[in-house]
């Protein structure tokens, strides 16, 4: 479904009389993929290069080397028609579910841009279509005329992975897309995300710090640090077993799941 080949990336810094210079990588030659109707969890604290993966994988910024092929098609190589048509296919959560949606817009005009956008559907099967996303992220057809500062955080995310499993894609990317949430509602997500993953054969790249979170949903576990793959495993046990100290870091940050039970260091 995806392979990420040695992608490597750097951003740019601007320096006095106009000249620039490259700052050292934030990916060195990354390479992962992620076979069809599972999630891949890439684990990482901040700054080891998440979400730069994420963006480059989506197509939002181009790296510097390496190659992102998504059913055997290099993305950067495509004209842009041909990167139209597989935009439907790799799709999009983010982190931040307010930001990520027009605040003038009502989640009917929300969840209906990518089938207006891909779809030639008349007003009422674009009503109806639009219907049975609310119903199938466990909101109703009555939320359909309400606008984002009606919804809580939880429902509102509802509102964008709705959006983006509209026209059924085969991968998404969701870019710490519970880490905002509270407990609950996070757990109510990823039951969610696991329901419509069964349901629709999706596969999923889950990027998170939450290692609890990655465990929930994911079938594989990536750590990264400092813009390169550390540590790769086939079950939450291998990683509990892993002494990389990147990996220790993350799991030392875990909170217990009970207030007596943790303590200060």
């Amino acid at each position: 479904m995806l392979e990420v080949r040695d992608v490597t990336h750097a951003y740019t810094s601007s320096r006095l009389w106009g000249r620039s210079y490259a700052k050292d990588n934030v990916l060195s030659r990354m390479s992962l993929h992620i076979e069809e109707g599972t999630c891949l969890g890439l684990l990482g604290s901040s700054g080891a290069g998440k979400s730069t993966l994420g963006r480059i994988i989506l197509g939002l910024e181009k790296p510097r080397e390496g190659q992102v092929l998504f059913q055997g098609q290099n993305l950067y190589d495509l004209n842009p028609q041909a990167r139209r048509n597989i935009r439907r296919d790799l799709q999009v959560v983010f982190q931040d579910c307010y930001s990520a949606v027009n605040p003038r817009m009502t989640a009917e005009q929300i969840i209906g841009e990518p089938l207006h956008n891909y779809e030639s559907l008349t007003v009422q099967e674009q009503k109806r279509k639009v219907s049975e996303l609310l119903e199938c992220v466990g909101l109703s057809a009555a939320d359909m005329n309400k606008q984002p500062f009606q919804f809580s955080g939880g429902q509102l995310q509802r509102i964008n992975i709705a959006r983006a499993i509209a026209l059924k894609p085969k991968l998404i990317v969701l870019d710490e897309a519970v880490s905002s949430l509270d407990m609950i509602n996070q757990a109510n997500i990823l039951r969610l995300l696991g329901e419509l993953r069964a349901a629709f054969g999706l596969s999923y790249l889950f990027i998170t710090h939450d290692i609890k979170a990655a465990c929930m949903i994911s079938d594989a576990l990536a750590v990264m640090d400092k813009g390169e793959i550390v540590e790769y495993n086939d079950s939450k046990e291998q990683l509990l077993r892993s002494s990389h100290p990147a990996v220790r870091g993350l799991l030392d940050s875990m909170l217990a799941d009970h207030p007596r039970n943790r303590h200060r260091t």
